[in-house]
């Protein structure tokens, strides 16, 4: 299978530049020629300026897509899940920051005191103030 990389849009530098080259720009992780190419060929730095705007689009959309729910999490923190689930969850904060930052947050948190009261003494509770 061949795959073509050729640009046919609106280049008016050649060589044009390929798509691989252009999600290189995109990404940030351009050379000194594809820098080059950009700064000559307007045409192409608009290409990598629209891409820019549709990755910052999805971004936003999909956001935490595929991440554990704050839930999940919490029980991450509290120590509730099993191993199994403690492990997939480990795996994944190592490698996304921003389940990484929420876990961290939690972590830093002074736990709430439980001031729960007795479930027989909200009963007789509840019963007293009905009884008024």
């Amino acid at each position: 299978m061949i795959i073509d990389e050729s640009q046919e849009t609106g280049c008016v530098t050649s060589p044009g530049l390929s798509s691989s080259m252009l999600m290189a720009a995109i990404d940030g992780e351009l050379d000194a020629q594809i820098q080059a190419h950009l700064d000559a060929c307007p045409s192409c730095a608009a290409d990598v300026q629209q891409m820019r705007r549709f990755q910052r689009q999805l971004h936003v959309r999909l956001y935490r897509l595929f991440c554990p729910t704050t839930d999940l999490l919490v029980d991450y923190c509290q120590g509730l899940l099993d191993p199994y689930q403690r492990a997939q969850i480990t795996h994944h904060i190592a490698l996304c920051p921003h389940c990484a930052r929420e876990v961290a947050l939690m972590e830093s948190l002074e736990p709430l005191p439980d001031h729960s009261a007795p479930r027989s003494m909200l009963s007789t509770m509840s019963r007293s103030r009905i009884s008024r």
